[in-house]
């Protein structure tokens, strides 16, 4: 029964419409502020991220089920935050016949520009239960480039 399901692997040369479609929005969005560099690999295992900002530090949060932090490495590079890592693929029982296999293992890499003022020396990282999260605080300088304009 389940070898007349077709499955991702099977398809050969067909373009994917949704792949295509991710690229171009993500040279549409090339020069945005917390843009996202992204290089995938042979497994194509890409962990989720949700970056978000207040006054006083940006927060970034990664979705990295299955992992342990020994295997994952944090980098700030000038402008850009780099998170990299590698999830270890499981061992399978010997006699299993596997029928569909979605998760993915091997390394990733994600790269995400954030705005210059970052205090490199105050970051934190935690990692609980799969999600890591970042911290980067804002210097003074950059709180006080915060310009409020009034709409006339």
């Amino acid at each position: 029964m389940f070898d007349i399901i077709p499955s991702r692997r099977e398809r050969g040369n067909v373009p994917d419409v949704f792949e295509d479609m991710e690229e171009m929005f993500k040279k549409m969005w090339k020069g945005a502020m917390f843009h996202e560099l992204m290089f995938e690999g042979e497994g194509k295992w890409t962990p989720r991220l949700d970056v978000s900002e207040t006054e006083k530090e940006i927060e970034v949060v990664a979705d990295l089920p299955g992992m342990e932090k020994k295997d994952i490495e944090i980098s700030l590079d000038n402008d850009l935050l780099i998170i990299k890592g590698e999830r270890k693929e499981e061992h399978k029982e010997a006699d299993k016949h596997v029928h569909r296999m979605e998760r993915r293992y091997g390394s990733f890499y994600r790269a995400v520009r954030v705005p210059p003022g970052v205090k490199s020396d105050k970051i934190e990282a935690s990692f609980k239960n799969g999600e890591l999260k970042i911290t980067l605080p804002k210097s003074e300088e950059e709180k006080k480039k915060i310009t409020h304009i009034e709409v006339k």
